[in-house]
């Protein structure tokens, strides 16, 4: 990844036990489990290098992308708009 996603261009997801920061590139960017206070799994956030991340994006170019709450709730979703979708 050349360009790291700001801290601004994550959204956040969780389940009132831990929660995860989700990036608008398809990143998990920062995860604690089984709890808030527990280690990071997942700390790219912090350490782009060697923090550790999971992405889950469109295999291909993608030439925007979206990020938004489902309104009035607190499902994040994440759209990949491609040349061909």
């Amino acid at each position: 990844m050349t360009e790291w996603p700001a801290i601004a261009d994550h959204g956040l997801i969780g389940d009132l036990r831990t929660c995860a920061l989700v990036s608008t590139t398809g990143t998990v960017n920062w995860f604690c489990a089984p709890r808030f206070d527990s280690p990071s799994i997942f700390g790219a956030l912090l350490d782009p290098e060697e923090g550790g991340c999971w992405v889950l994006a469109p295999d291909g170019e993608v030439s925007r992308t979206q990020q938004f709450y489902f309104p009035n709730s607190a499902v994040l979703i994440t759209r990949f708009l491609t040349p061909t979708a």
